[in-house]
């Protein structure tokens, strides 16, 4: 998953998450037993577990070349930080079916746009480099929010506000949502801890809906391999990387809406 990940140069959640919700759904290979209504919790809380070390990782990079604007990180960090913790308490609170639809439907959105190339570049920056305190807050909230409802780090959503809401220059953009990313990712890992602790049901080593050991036995490999996969970018041109992960996302949401999506719906 890591060398995927640095392949097509996400935070790795819309990955991750798909992965985990066929190995926690899969009990005859996995060895996890899991309730149906708590799967998609479980998937989520630890998909932004095993994405904070890697934001983090990337972040310190960025921040050893001075690439690192905190003065735009700092305000949209923590308004993600604020909704992350009410999107973890809204997607405990919906259905497991719901959740994976609403996630198969992002992944198919998330593959259109990407096919269309639909990322406009900025044209300017903000005045003496800095965000409205206000409008920042309000742009991470969204971010936030979404990135614990669905499980992901907030790149996909975090990186188009940063282009043509905030109109960062690109050189910076990539830092900037690295760390509302891990902003995001802790504040709803957290949330998700707190929120699960108690509830009957959950496999043993979890930390509410956290699964402890299924997030050791991804760390390593995410760490590792995040760097191999970002050389293999380098080496791709970009259009053979867009229809890449766009048919990647496509194929993951249709199959998840299939599976869900008509069961949701009594079909």
């Amino acid at each position: 998953m890591g060398a995927v990940s640095g392949l097509l140069g996400i935070g790795g959640g819309v990955l991750i998450v798909p992965f985990l919700y066929l190995l926690i759904g899969g009990v005859g290979w996995s060895g996890l037993v899991v309730l149906p209504e708590h799967e998609a919790a479980l998937a989520h809380a630890t998909s932004l577990a095993l994405i904070i070390p890697t934001a983090l990782s990337g972040l310190v990079a960025y921040g050893r070349r001075g690439m690192v604007s905190w003065s735009t990180v700092v305000p949209l960090g923590l308004g993600a930080a604020f909704t992350a913790v009410v999107g973890a308490r809204v997607a405990i609170e919906l259905p497991s079916l719901l959740l994976k639809t609403l996630f198969g439907a992002f992944l198919v959105l998330m593959a259109w746009r990407l096919a269309r190339g639909r990322v406009a570049p900025a044209t300017e920056t903000t005045p003496n480099g800095r965000v409205r305190w206000p409008a920042a807050l309000g742009g991470g909230g969204i971010v936030g929010f979404m990135s614990a409802l669905l499980g992901v780090g907030g790149g996909v959503v975090a990186i188009p506000i940063l282009i043509q809401w905030v109109r960062m220059d690109l050189d910076r953009v990539a830092a900037a949502s690295l760390g509302i990313i891990a902003f995001a990712a802790l504040a709803g890992t957290l949330g998700y801890a707190v929120a699960g602790w108690g509830v009957e049901g959950l496999p043993s080593g979890s930390a509410g809906f956290v699964h402890l050991p299924l997030l050791a036995a991804m760390l390593p490999g995410a760490l590792l391999m995040a760097p191999v996969g970002a050389a293999w970018n380098h080496r791709m041109p970009t259009r053979v990387l867009r229809r890449v992960f766009s048919s990647f996302l496509l194929l993951m949401g249709l199959a998840l809406l299939w599976a869900n999506g008509g069961e949701l719906m009594g079909w």
